[in-house]
């Protein structure tokens, strides 16, 4: 496969779980009225993991150093959400324990 289809697969991949990131982050709001950041940290990670393809696609030349900044971002950014995650699903057990324990 030639690396410019690549960079465009990549790239409507990213922007598609942003997108989809962001739809979740409607989608929860709407729903329960809650504000979970963790929607908004991931859709942040995948935008600024696409940018790298544009650039690319654009034909403009990024040092190495910024390309593997960027990335590193995107990662931490991607793996910050899952924390986020993991904490607000620790939040909703302990606080269904809660409601068991004093419904007993």
């Amino acid at each position: 496969m030639d690396s410019t289809v690549t960079c465009i697969v990549n790239l409507v991949f990213a922007c598609l779980i942003a997108a989809l990131s962001i739809a979740g982050y409607v989608l929860t709001h709407k729903r329960t009225g809650q504000h979970w950041p963790l929607w908004i940290v991931l859709a942040v990670g995948w935008v600024i993991l696409a940018i790298p393809y544009v650039i690319f696609l654009a034909d403009y030349n990024l040092s190495v150093a910024a390309m593997a900044a960027l990335w590193l971002s995107s990662y931490v950014l991607i793996m910050v959400s899952l924390v986020l995650l993991f904490l607000k699903l620790m939040h909703f057990l302990k606080n269904r324990e809660k409601k068991e324990t004093t419904q007993q």
